[in-house]
């Protein structure tokens, strides 16, 4: 009795430590997603070209958020075991070399994005589009490096168990965000009706205050990360920053990967007609929103399976590996089935659409439900159990070859060679993650991941 007793204390121990760092990382990814669908619902009345313009926006910050959680990525996973070592002066020094690296990889994408009158016009056959996303991207080409810096300071604030302070920062920068979109975009309160651009100085002001609510919260509590000048300078010696980017670069590379083969889905669809390219903007925050809790689930597997690696304890690692498989397993078919499920709602939201997209929309979902679980599996193995131990080169590997040899191409060829319907094209992005699957699968069950990053 008093074993089994023991074993239930420690399952509900878990139990709770999971609640408390994935529901948080859950509800704030949710928000976001809902900004996302906010966004392009405001602008809804202002036409198909507002729609699709604001849709393939938030697709290209959505891309440059993937890519900045590269380095983001990188200091969670060594501040986590920092934490399991009880090392702290180290987990300063990373979250130091991370904002450097970060500023420095993100600032041709800021200057990308003030130039986007250049590019965009590469990418997307329609001159209307075009103009309004130019428009956006203008001004919200900070939000970038702005985006950049709060990424690092949540990863490491989640690494070390603290969801709380992110969450709340976050609520209140899509609070803030949805509020001046309501004034912006139509004009209330004596403020002239910007439109689109009354979106995209919603976006970067409430990235501001976000931003600048974090530091003040960090510098007023007196937290280790409240970094002064002396870390930065310090983050800069040759050794421990080669060591960083042995480490983070592979995500690195594997995130601005992933970002451009999406942006070239995206890019593509655009070239089998406007419907197709305002599905794909619609779909964009609905994705998001399901993702949100797995994205949670799988930040709460890293932290815990980081930890548990730098105190050195290898079979716990193992058994949180066998917790979160199931886990992930229930919960993706469940969700999956209440989406469909719950199909007219989400019909109903985007009611502003045409007959045709409305259509085009609900084969797209039917497809996305039976596909997923693939995606949440392969997300779980890839961001919280192999990167978690450091497994980040083959990670890397896998992710350019089924990308790029398989995925890429055959949407490629099915677009611009074939008269497929936008569903079939739609499903046949899902062949990255079927042809992940196996590759993956069999990593982790070699156990390559289960090792302790805190030794030099």
């Amino acid at each position: 009795m008093s074993n089994s007793g023991a074993t239930t204390a420690v399952t509900g121990s878990l139990w709770r430590r999971v609640l408390l760092l994935a529901l948080p990382v859950a509800v704030q990814m949710l928000l976001q997603s809902f900004l996302g669908m906010a966004d392009v619902i405001m602008v809804g009345g202002l036409g198909a070209e507002a729609v699709a313009a604001v849709g393939l926006a938030a697709k290209l910050h959505f891309l440059m958020l993937v890519t900045m959680m590269g380095v983001a990525t990188a200091c969670a996973i060594l501040v986590a075991q920092y934490c399991g070592a009880g090392n702290r002066v180290q987990g300063q020094r990373t979250l130091a070399m991370a904002l450097v690296v970060g500023t420095v990889f993100m600032l041709p994408f800021t200057l990308a994005f003030a130039l986007g009158g250049v590019w965009l016009p590469l990418i997307n056959p329609d001159v209307a589009v075009v103009q309004l996303a130019v428009t956006f991207l203008l001004i919200s080409a900070p939000v970038l490096l702005l985006t950049q810096w709060i990424t690092v300071y949540e990863a490491a604030l989640r690494a070390l168990g603290n969801t709380t302070v992110p969450l709340i920062m976050g609520a209140l920068a899509v609070a803030l965000n949805i509020g001046l979109n309501y004034v912006l975009i139509f004009g209330h309160f004596g403020f002239p009706a910007l439109g689109v651009a009354g979106a995209a100085w919603g976006t970067l002001l409430s990235r501001l205050v976000q931003l600048g609510a974090t530091l003040a919260w960090l510098y007023g509590v007196k937290h280790d990360f409240a970094l002064r000048a002396m870390d930065f300078i310090r983050a800069l010696a040759w050794a421990p920053l080669k060591r960083f980017l042995w480490f983070a670069l592979p995500l690195l590379i594997n995130h601005v990967i992933w970002a451009v083969g999406n942006a070239a889905y995206h890019v593509v669809s655009g070239f089998a007609g406007t419907d197709a390219l305002a599905v794909m903007g619609v779909m964009v925050p609905i994705e998001s929103s399901f993702f949100a809790l797995f994205v949670g689930l799988a930040n709460a597997a890293a932290v815990l399976v980081g930890q548990t690696l730098g105190r050195g304890d290898m079979p716990g690692a193992w058994q949180l590996y066998r917790f979160f498989n199931r886990l992930t397993l229930v919960l993706v078919f469940s969700f999956a089935g209440g989406l469909w499920l719950a199909k007219p709602w989400v019909l109903a939201v985007f009611a502003h659409v045409d007959a045709q997209t409305t259509a085009l929309l609900e084969q797209t979902l039917a497809v996305f439900c039976l596909g997923v679980w693939v995606k949440v599996l392969n997300m779980l193995r890839i961001l919280g159990i192999l990167r978690a131990g450091g497994d980040t080169h083959y990670c890397l590997v896998v992710d350019v070859i089924v990308m790029w040899v398989f995925g890429v191409p055959i949407y490629l060829a099915a677009v611009f060679w074939t008269d497929y319907s936008f569903v079939v094209l739609y499903a046949l992005t899902y062949i990255e993650d079927a042809l992940k699957w196996l590759p993956i699968r069999w990593r982790v069950g070699r156990g390559i991941w289960v090792k302790n990053l805190t030794h030099s």
